[in-house]
């Protein structure tokens, strides 16, 4: 039997599409393995609105969103890419609109509540969309916000799943894809929703932080930090913010297995997080707060203290008997 559909809605505020780009680069699972069905139980993907992407143009193109909103195109996910500006701050104009009704322009804001309110889920992608970004950033002339700032924090879709965040600048391709199909599999009963943070992030994605992840870790366990880009060590005293991040694309690579920026050589810049790009995560080269660092080594000096008196005690144990 056919599983039944699911369509997907795409929608564009305040963004460079930046997190398209990401997401066409994703390869476990890629776009053409979603919407060919090569994972059998996720099959009947239907990608209906990307103004990026999809064929059709001007009045045709917005067939597909507006019968979502009329609730005539069931069951479907909303995918956000970008922030959520404040109308009310555009004064006679506007921000960002989507199409027009009678000669009107319809706003962004509008579209995304009429579309969240029939949507089954909500998935916010790239840190724009997640926390505000880039947009956001001080001092907002915009009053640009996240979605889940627009809808709040307690919203539901319709089959009671909250709004999920996969934060990025940009996203990470193959974190979206597998939050769409984790969220495609649970939606038909066969994987419950993926557990998020505070935040509304899966934590089997960002559950950890970036200096966790990442293979420049034991240097700095070492004492061995870089002072200058180039050096292979670790990179906290040249601004990384990996140690109040969360990511785990030092680790997974972000393309094929292959880059991260720890890994490469650059430095973590804080772009999954909230309060991303003000401070603690800007200016980008501002080191972290030494707080981090200092708790670190304190924690690091009772561990290595605890292995010593357990070898210890283990000789002594030894002797007895």
């Amino acid at each position: 039997m056919e599983p039944e559909k699911i369509h997907v809605i795409w929608l564009s505020g305040q963004a460079c599409t930046g997190c398209t780009v990401s997401f066409l680069n994703a390869t476990h699972p890629s776009l053409v393995d979603i919407l060919t069905g090569f994972i059998p139980q996720a099959a009947g993907i239907t990608l209906d609105y990307h103004q990026t992407i999809m064929l059709p143009w001007g009045e045709e193109a917005l067939k597909a969103v507006e019968a979502a909103e009329r609730g005539e195109l069931e069951p479907f996910v909303l995918v956000v890419e970008g922030a959520v500006p404040d109308e009310d701050k555009a004064g006679e104009g506007y921000w960002c609109a989507i199409g027009e009704e009678n000669g009107r322009p319809i706003t962004f804001s509008e579209r995304l509540k009429k579309l969240a309110d029939k949507a089954i889920a909500v998935v916010a992608a790239g840190t724009c969309s997640s926390f505000g970004g880039i947009p956001h950033g001080k001092p907002n002339p915009t009053g640009a916000r996240g979605v889940m700032d627009f809808l709040g924090r307690d919203w539901r879709s319709k089959a009671g799943i909250p709004i999920i965040n996969v934060p990025g600048c940009p996203v990470h391709g193959e974190h979206l894809a597998e939050v769409l199909a984790h969220a495609v599999l649970a939606l038909r009963g066969y994987l419950s929703l993926p557990e998020l943070d505070e935040w509304h992030r899966p934590k089997y994605i960002f559950g950890q932080t970036v200096h966790d992840n990442c293979p420049r870790a034991g240097l700095y366990s070492d004492g061995k930090t870089s002072h200058a880009f180039g050096e292979p060590y670790c990179m906290g005293l040249l601004g990384c913010k990996g140690p109040i991040s969360h990511c785990d694309a030092p680790k997974r690579g972000f393309i094929e297995g292959v880059g991260g920026c720890t890994a490469i050589g650059g430095i973590c810049i804080g772009c999954t997080e909230p309060e991303f790009p003000d401070e603690p995560y800007g200016p980008f080269l501002k080191k972290a707060p030494a707080t981090f660092f200092i708790a670190e080594k304190i924690r690091g000096i009772i561990a290595g203290l605890d292995a010593v008196w357990h070898r210890f005690e283990e000789k002594l144990v030894g002797r007895k008997l």
